[in-house]
């Protein structure tokens, strides 16, 4: 498991639910406001779960969910989340 560079995810603003729930993201020095979440459906496998899981983790840390959305075939969910703090 390695961290996700901080670079990355400050260019791309938006993370994995998995990443999240694997402690592979850091989001002290991220330097906006706004992070999209990502989580994709799977054979047998909903998205959800993980998703509303990692929106869970951050609020815990000062953020807060704005929407949820699927886009395009459906086979993936996006959570966008503010900080609030």
């Amino acid at each position: 498991m390695s961290l996700l560079p901080p670079q990355q995810l400050a260019q791309e603003r938006v993370v994995s639910a998995d990443a999240i729930l694997g402690g592979q993201v850091d989001l002290r020095a991220y330097p906006h406001r706004h992070l999209v979440v990502i989580a994709k459906h799977s054979w047998g496998r909903s998205g959800l779960r993980p998703l509303m899981e990692a929106v869970e983790h951050l609020s815990n840390y000062g953020w807060e969910l704005v929407n949820v959305t699927s886009v395009g075939d459906g086979h993936h969910l996006y959570a966008a989340m503010r900080r609030t703090a």
